[in-house]
């Protein structure tokens, strides 16, 4: 069940992402346009990080 939970975390972290590409796209002032770029970069930073997680527990199982 742990490994859906990476799943579906990371799955939702996409979607936030994807609406932090959207927001600073159409933002109109640049505080906007910043923080939905960091969202987008914290969010692929998550991702890469629940990769990393996930095949370092299945690393230290076997």
């Amino acid at each position: 069940m742990k490994a859906f939970s990476y799943w579906v975390n990371s799955i939702l972290a996409g979607i936030m992402a994807f609406v932090g590409l959207l927001a600073s796209s159409r933002a109109a002032d640049d505080a906007f346009a910043i923080g939905g770029l960091i969202v987008f970069l914290g969010c692929v930073l998550f991702i890469f990080a629940s990769i990393g997680r996930y095949f370092d527990r299945m690393g230290s199982a076997h």
